[in-house]
């Protein structure tokens, strides 16, 4: 039994066969014979590489196999497999499996997107906003041919225009709000999986025993802050899915996530992360009064991960909370930064340009305490907004905020959408998108990652929920009593996203 709300299906006198789910129209009707035909040839060319030692292509060739049909069966499921696997990508062992998953996820969504079954009026509802995230590729693209270094130029404008795409395909797969309530699920298990590998591995022992960056959690790998801004994702979106959830052992399963993401995310010992968390609850206490209680019991749920890590590595706590000792060299890059923007006001310096240029700016940025992070081993600006500040000019940084603020207030506007029509579960979850979102965009001021799938993933949920809000029914008066004490004007005006 599923433990979100499902709308009811009649239930026929057929075979079991009948139920099972059957591929998309799009999808060609192979023959038997071709599709064992087929399975043999796999298999040989699979143990051709395990032979060869290539074990890489052997495995990846496997995955794809497995993988590849649930794309076709369940697309849904098969993107929402897609987010977990983002939290732990840069595990070694994986190999090209993410990368080959996202291809078949592009692909898949493609089949779709020349169908029928697309949801393309979700593009027509959100069209002002897609123009706004199209001006924004615009823009970037263009940046190329003023860029000092054009080759760095291009590899960056590779890197943003892939999370661009998977916001519109975030924003055509949901057909309901389950499908939405599915794919948080899937940042939430993703968190987990990327803690779970880290303390299997002893990575959680082994920074215990460390002093300094050494000393920081990084759960399946890469950067400990870009860890800590994907784990407050799931911090939030557990009491938002609480609600939703059906059974008590999957409200169950949503408190244990929480503690374990808690406990992750205060052993990447992220001052950032922990601002941001700090900012995010506090907006949520302004801007939604109701949920207060909640974002208490939030806080001390944190309170159990913080006293967890304060007990296996006491001095993960003394840095989280040290604000003043200056030795990360942050403020001196935004300095550099700053002094770059002044000279290059509207356009910028092109995109991914901050490395090349930064050292030349050295001599002319004042007194700097880590003059080493910018002329022997240049650094990234350490905020993306700074950064696009500095390489795409005032212009590409404020589309790049009109772009924000749309998806903002679709989360808002979904949220009460669903109370009105008595659906306060969904409401919550919007809120809680909304709360995500205002977190990773928080840390966003300490780290340089405006190219994370996982926040423009996050960012296409509240368009989504707003489209779905406006197309679900209503519940019944006598089914949802609650919703009128809740909402008293029953009526509110229909808006567009702008």
């Amino acid at each position: 039994m599923s433990i979100f709300p499902t709308s009811t299906r009649s239930s026929g006198g057929g075979s079991v066969l009948d139920n099972l789910p059957r591929p998309p129209a799009w999808v060609p009707r192979v023959p038997p014979a071709a599709i064992a035909a087929a399975a043999l040839l796999i298999a040989a060319v699979d143990g051709r590489f395990f032979g060869d030692g290539r074990t890489t292509y052997a495995a990846a060739l496997v995955f794809v196999i497995c993988y590849g049909p649930l794309v076709l069966l369940n697309f849904t499921l098969a993107f929402a497999m897609y987010v977990a696997v983002l939290f732990v990508q840069d595990i070694s062992t994986l190999s090209v499996a993410p990368n080959s998953m996202g291809v078949l996820v592009l692909l898949g969504w493609i089949g779709m997107f020349i169908t029928r079954s697309a949801r393309s009026g979700v593009l027509r509802e959100h069209s002002r906003l897609l123009l706004t995230l199209a001006l924004l590729a615009v823009w970037l693209s263009l940046s190329v041919l003023w860029a000092t270094n054009a080759y760095e130029a291009e590899n960056g404008l590779q890197g943003w225009l892939l999370p661009i795409v998977a916001f519109v395909v975030v924003l055509t797969t949901p057909r309901s709000p389950r499908d939405v309530a599915i794919i948080a699920v899937a940042f939430i298990i993703g968190a987990v999986a990327s803690v779970a590998f880290g303390t299997a591995t002893g990575a959680l022992s082994s920074a215990a025993a460390r002093a300094g960056e050494a000393g920081r959690f990084t759960g399946g790998g890469g950067d400990a802050n870009v860890q800590a801004a994907g784990f407050l994702v799931a911090m939030f979106l557990c009491p938002g899915l609480w609600p939703v959830a059906r059974s008590r052992v999957a409200r169950v399963s949503l408190l244990l996530a929480f503690t374990s993401v808690a406990v992750g995310f205060f052993a990447t010992q992220s001052r950032g992360g922990l601002i941001s968390l700090a900012f995010a609850a506090a907006a949520g206490f302004v801007l939604l009064p109701r949920q207060r209680k909640r974002l208490l019991g939030l806080a001390g749920a944190a309170s159990v991960g913080l006293g967890v890590i304060a007990t296996v590595n006491p001095g993960a706590v003394s840095r989280i909370t040290d604000f003043g000792g200056g030795s990360s060299g942050r403020t001196d890059i935004w300095a550099v930064a700053w002094k770059i923007f002044t000279d290059h006001h509207w356009v910028g310096i092109g995109l991914s340009n901050f490395q090349t240029v930064e050292p030349r700016y050295a001599l002319r940025s004042g007194e700097l305490k880590r003059a080493d992070l910018i002329t022997e081993a240049p650094h990234l600006v350490h905020n993306v907004y700074l950064q696009l500040l500095t390489e795409t000019g005032v212009i590409g940084l404020l589309i790049f905020l009109c772009v924000i603020a749309g998806c903002l207030r679709a989360s808002w506007l979904a949220a009460r959408h669903f109370d009105v029509i008595g659906r306060l579960g969904y409401g919550d979850l919007a809120r809680a998108v909304l709360m995500a979102e205002i977190g990773m965009l928080s840390a966003q001021f300490f780290i340089s990652d405006g190219e994370d799938l996982r926040l423009w993933i996050l960012l296409g949920l509240g368009p989504v929920l707003l489209s779905l809000a406006r197309r679900t029914q209503p519940v019944l008066a006598s089914v949802a009593p609650r919703a009128r004490a809740v909402r008293p004007q029953a009526r509110v005006a229909p808006t567009r996203l702008s």
